[in-house]
């Protein structure tokens, strides 16, 4: 076994270890919150759409790619490449606009009520669901070309027009696609990165503020949970944008190098597949309400094993 192939089993793999448990203990923990108390803030709902949309791209392309890798499933026909790759490219869309719209709503969050904002985060929650329905259809529709030109295998392909996933392969019929395709996607995720990027400022300024002296800025009221919460958005969003830094580095050698380099494609795809995996350390370390949850799992499941061994010593007393 190569050097290079076995960096890439043991990146995925620890990909995977933390990235599966860490996503799915979000989103059950949110759900349990939704069962037991009715409701859920609208924070936690995009925290868990998050939590999905990172899941999507594990399950759909880091865990794949660590069977094959160490060779104990051959994944990847033609269809299984074509839906694989497509469901990989919208959670990571998905992800991208995910993480933009929770930093935009943690600055509505923590500005000053007044009447022109207030308005705002009233407004906010009621028009989640639309945001989200449109954030999901527009990256249905922009990755359908991973479902139309996808392909496992470049035996006998002599067309320059070639995007590589590792073990997936986008083949474009003529150069216009090709770089049509290549400046959609650096569009969209340029727009929802300068988003980020505004936000990310002003939740420093807000810090700086804050960490200034509290006292000499009267309109802002944030207590400290809204703080903490705003410094867990902001490390999120700065860990996405060095993610997507990287991502595209290799991304633009990419599209450069001909032929094609399976190093670049490898490094882009782990880079791109980090977030999505290491974010979930971050929400769970922050949150206190899935600290809660957890906590209380854990004694509920400790006080269920108590209980079934006193049952059984009290049966066999008795026997």
């Amino acid at each position: 076994m190569g050097t290079w192939l076995t960096l890439d089993i043991i990146s995925y793999f620890s990909l995977d270890l933390i990235g599966i448990p860490g996503n799915l203990i979000i989103l059950f923990a949110f759900l349990h919150t939704f069962h037991s108390q009715g409701k859920v803030s609208t924070g936690e709902i995009i925290l868990s759409k998050l939590a999905l949309s990172n899941l999507l791209v594990i399950l759909t392309w880091g865990l794949p790619i660590t069977l094959q890798a160490t060779g104990t499933y051959m994944v990847f026909g033609d269809l299984s490449c074509q839906i694989s790759l497509y469901f990989y490219c919208v959670g990571r869309a998905m992800s991208v606009s995910t993480t933009s719209l929770l930093g935009c709503f943690q600055c509505i969050s923590i500005t000053p009520s007044n009447r022109r904002w207030l308005r705002v985060k009233r407004n906010f929650p009621n028009h989640l669901f639309t945001l989200m329905l449109f954030l999901w259809t527009f990256n249905l529709i922009i990755s359908s070309t991973r479902l139309a030109y996808s392909t496992a295998n470049i035996d006998n392909i002599t067309s320059r027009y070639i995007m590589s996933y590792n073990f997936c392969f986008v083949i474009f019929p003529n150069y216009l696609l090709y770089i049509g395709n290549g400046i959609i996607y650096v569009v969209r995720d340029l727009f929802f990165l300068s988003l980020m990027m505004l936000s990310s400022s002003y939740l420093l300024y807000v810090f700086y503020q804050h960490g200034k002296q509290v006292k000499r800025v009267p309109t802002l009221n944030t207590t400290h949970a809204e703080m903490r919460a705003a410094k867990a958005v902001f490390t999120l969003v700065m860990m996405y944008i060095v993610s997507f830094g990287l991502d595209n580095l290799f991304w633009i050698l990419t599209l450069c190098t001909f032929p094609l380099s399976p190093r670049f494609t490898d490094a882009r795809i782990f880079f791109d597949s980090c977030y999505s995996a290491i974010s979930p350390i971050v929400i769970i370390s922050t949150n206190r309400k899935i600290q809660m949850g957890l906590k209380c799992s854990r004694k509920k499941r400790d006080l269920q094993t108590v209980k079934t061994i006193s049952n059984y010593v009290t049966r066999k007393r008795y026997e």
